[in-house]
C-alpha cells in the first residue's frame, strides 16, 4: 500500500486553533480530517497579555512564561495526535516584529498582536520539535499564493460539502494552507 503524503494547515485564534489536514495528489488533494486544537487550560489563560497587563511587570512575565509552558504542552498533544504531516502552514498576521514585553504591555493594541502569534508560535514550535516542516503565510496572501492551484474554489467547496457543515472560514483558510505545503513539497520531488 503507497504511503499517503499529507500537509496541515492552521488557523489560530486565542487559546485554540482551527486545523486541516490533506493528503494525496497535490493536485486534487482530498480532505483527511479537520478539528480545533485546546492551547489554554483556563479562561485567564486564553489571553495570557491581557491577563498579564495589570499586573507588576515581574509578575506579569512570569505568568506569560507559564502560559507559553501550558501552551507549548498543549501544542505537542495535539500536533501528536494529528499523526504524520510531510508539513505545516501556520496562518500569519501581518508579520511585524514585535517589541520587548514591557512595550506590548503598555499597548492594547500590541497585547492583541501578541497574543496572536503566542499562539501561531506555540503550534509553530511543537510542530518544529515533532521534526515537522514550517511554513507561514500571511492570511492576506493565501489567497493569491493558491492562484496556481488550479481550481481551488471549487476544491474546497466539494471539501466543505465532503465533511458537512459547518465548514467555516478558519478551515477553508487552512485547507488552503496545507494545499500549498502539499503543492511545494510535490515539486520539490
Amino acid at each position: 500500500m503507497a504511503k499517503t503524503t499529507a500537509a496541515l494547515g492552521v488557523r489560530a485564534h486565542s487559546g485554540w486553533a482551527a486545523y486541516v489536514v490533506l493528503g494525496g495528489d497535490a493536485r486534487a488533494p482530498d480532505i483527511l480530517g479537520r478539528g480545533r486544537m485546546t492551547l489554554c487550560d483556563s479562561a485567564e489563560t486564553k489571553m495570557p497579555f491581557h491577563a498579564a497587563e495589570p499586573m507588576a511587570f515581574a509578575r506579569g512575565e512570569a505568568f506569560i512564561a507559564q502560559c507559553r509552558a501550558v501552551a507549548a504542552k498543549l501544542a505537542d498533544r495535539e500536533i501528536e495526535g494529528i499523526g504524520a504531516v510531510v508539513g505545516c502552514c501556520v496562518l500569519a498576521a501581518a508579520g511585524k516584529p514585535l517589541p520587548d514585553l514591557r512595550t506590548i504591555l503598555a499597548s492594547h493594541a500590541l497585547i492583541h498582536a501578541a497574543e496572536g502569534e503566542f499562539y501561531r508560535d506555540a503550534i509553530a514550535q511543537a510542530c518544529s520539535r515533532a521534526g515537522i516542516a514550517v511554513t507561514r503565510i500571511r492570511e492576506r496572501d493565501v489567497e493569491a499564493e493558491a492562484g496556481h492551484l488550479g481550481a481551488w474554489r471549487e476544491r474546497l467547496a466539494a471539501f466543505g460539502k465532503t465533511v458537512g457543515p459547518p465548514w467555516t472560514q478558519d478551515e477553508k483558510l487552512a485547507s488552503l494552507g496545507a494545499w500549498l505545503v502539499l503543492a511545494a513539497k510535490r515539486s520539490k520531488r
